[in-house]
């Protein structure tokens, strides 16, 4: 049951991170046609393209983290036995949150909710809006290191993704 809601709230996020990698590139080809074919740029598609890079990267770095993806030195999980694996696993899933929580979901909320005043140069959106992909990314953190500590403790999820050889 969880694992499903995990896997379904991944692919959830791989969908939307997807759909905006199409926008993105469809808005870049765009802003080339209009800057090199008709000679005048149009003035939206750069302002939208910075906040969709925002919003995908750390929209991105949700996914990574439930997926388990993201850029970690796992030499000393590997070196110990299954449950020195799901201790390191569930601290360093702890210690995600943590970050997570305080960081990124408070500092980002009041990053965010400062900023709602404040309106883009070109658009006339509230950096607000912008901002909030901070507190957005750090709940989806949240909840799928959460749910990726529960399944490790209750031995659903392996503590470390086996290396592959690349050869």
């Amino acid at each position: 049951m969880l694992h499903s809601f995990k896997r379904g709230l991944e692919h959830l996020l791989l969908g939307v991170i997807s759909i905006t990698l199409c926008c993105m590139v469809a808005l870049m080809l765009w802003q080339v046609f209009t800057r090199y074919v008709l000679a005048t740029p149009a003035l939206f598609t750069e302002e939208t393209l910075r906040f969709t890079m925002i919003w995908m990267a750390l929209l991105g770095s949700a996914y990574c983290f439930g997926t388990r993806k993201h850029l970690s030195l796992d030499l000393l999980i590997y070196m110990g036995p299954g449950w020195w694996k799901k201790l390191l696993a569930t601290l360093n899933g702890l210690i995600s949150i943590s970050f997570a929580s305080f960081a990124m979901l408070i500092g980002g909320w009041k990053a965010a909710m400062s900023a709602m005043s404040q309106l883009s140069p070109i658009m006339q959106v509230p950096m607000g809006m912008v901002y909030l992909a901070v507190p957005v990314a750090a709940c989806l953190i949240i909840v799928l290191q959460s749910l990726n500590i529960i399944l490790i403790l209750a031995g659903q999820l392996a503590p470390v993704e086996e290396a592959q050889d690349t050869v």
